[in-house]
């Protein structure tokens, strides 16, 4: 199995699990699995060499990261809703016990105050001279004088500093970021009406080939339309007109219009984002 088809199973076993999550009421689950299919088609894209699947590829992706950021705004409003640890109510402080009431005795008057006499404060201290540590006697004793070696010993040359190193920044992960327009709506404004409409046709084929597993070069279009359609995907119905004006553009040089052009965008990506 390629590395594309193996993406692609992983697409929609994500994209799956996150519509059962959704359906079960599991939001947060619903939530991660829709962003994960969302960064596995950003991978296809990278992958894909064929413009008119990578287009396929990037409606789905637009698709499942608009569901994710709107199950985002459900779960962030529902935790609001939610106690917060810091809500809750501090402990009144303990009242102060008061003091008795002094006794009155009026019969007994208390006994005069004693003088009290103060000590005489001490003397200041006396700066003591500290004597010469024993190690230090010793060493100018043995003629080991520090302030001689210091005299005598020449000052060390100063240490060289090394120039710093500045280390590279750590490489950044490569963000592959998803075009803003397709390559139809691209060539719409550039007015190229005839390549929008062919760019559409080409589109849906691919979408429709990846959907249903249909990869026989054999199957024009219109297989693949009429083959949609028993499926269930009726919106393949209205898609018949853009196939129409493919057939008059590719046999009988017909020029589409603004309109045309506007009306096959229109429907393309009606069937792309269903």
């Amino acid at each position: 199995m390629s590395e594309q088809k193996y993406l692609l199973e992983r697409v929609k076993r994500a994209a799956s699990k996150a519509i059962d999550a959704e359906r079960n009421g599991n939001l947060e689950v619903a939530f991660d699995m829709f962003l994960k299919a969302a960064d596995l088609l950003n991978q296809l894209i990278a992958l894909e060499r064929s413009a008119k699947i990578r287009d396929s590829y990037y409606v789905k992706a637009k698709e499942y990261i608009t569901r994710a950021k709107e199950l985002k705004l459900v779960l962030t409003g529902s935790k609001d809703s939610l106690p917060d640890d810091t809500d809750k109510v501090l402990p009144t402080p303990p009242k102060s016990t008061p003091l008795p009431p002094p006794k009155d005795n009026h019969s007994q008057l208390p006994p005069p105050p004693k003088e009290r006499t103060t000590p005489p404060s001490p003397p200041p201290p006396v700066e003591k001279t500290i004597p010469p540590s024993e190690n230090i006697t010793a060493k100018m004793m043995r003629g080991e004088d520090e302030e001689h070696e210091q005299k005598s010993t020449p000052p060390s040359p100063p240490p060289i500093e090394k120039p710093k190193e500045t280390l590279p920044p750590p490489p950044t992960k490569e963000k592959i970021d998803l075009p803003t327009k397709t390559t139809y709506e691209l060539l719409y404004d550039e007015r190229k009406y005839r390549d929008c409409i062919i760019e559409c046709a080409k589109s849906v084929e691919a979408e429709l080939r990846v959907r249903m597993g249909m990869f026989d070069e054999q199957l024009t279009l219109g297989m693949l339309i009429d083959k949609g359609i028993n499926k269930g995907l009726d919106t393949l119905r209205e898609f018949k007109t853009v196939n129409i004006l493919l057939n008059r553009i590719e046999h009988e040089n017909y020029r589409p219009t603004q309109v045309d052009a506007q009306k096959a965008i229109t429907i393309t990506t009606k069937i792309l984002m269903s």
